[in-house]
């Protein structure tokens, strides 16, 4: 249990600056975040669900599938419309996987409650894209199951 609270503590001292953005903008990008992710929760923030996921899918194989984006930018419209406005967004955890995979969980709030997305990012040269998000209203079904354990 102490081991647990002072990760906590660390994890809180760590991730302060993180947390305390307004309206889901980041001023800087933490450097293990690609800046893909922070662009689109900016996007999000000043212009709605169909420039998120614009930026969110640029370069990524989503970015010609029209499908896709029209259902990923629709889900989140609908899910605003049924937990009320977006106030902005807070970092989970950051997985690197290799040097050019990453994983970042992150979760979007809203008026009523939170959104949690996980998005894949791939990095070819010099250039992160997020060739996969995954979003659901359950932590659970998003985050990894060592998210739960103490």
């Amino acid at each position: 249990m102490k081991k647990l609270f002072a990760f906590l503590a660390l994890s809180l001292a760590l991730c302060a600056p993180l947390a305390a953005q307004s309206a889901g903008s980041f001023t800087l990008t933490p450097p293990e975040i690609p800046a893909i992710v922070t662009d689109g929760f900016n996007a999000y923030a000043k212009s709605g669900s169909d420039s998120a996921v614009s930026v969110w899918c640029k370069g990524s194989p989503m970015e010609a599938d029209l499908t896709t984006r029209t259902t990923t930018a629709s889900n989140l419209t609908k899910f605003e419309g049924a937990y009320g406005k977006y106030l902005g967004w807070e970092l989970v955890k950051v997985y690197t996987l290799t040097p050019s995979n990453k994983v970042i969980f992150a979760v979007a709030k809203f008026e009523k409650g939170p959104l949690w997305l996980a998005f894949s990012c791939y990095r070819a040269a010099d250039i992160w894209n997020i060739p996969l998000i995954g979003m659901a209203s359950d932590a659970m079904k998003i985050l990894p199951s060592s998210a739960f354990k103490e």
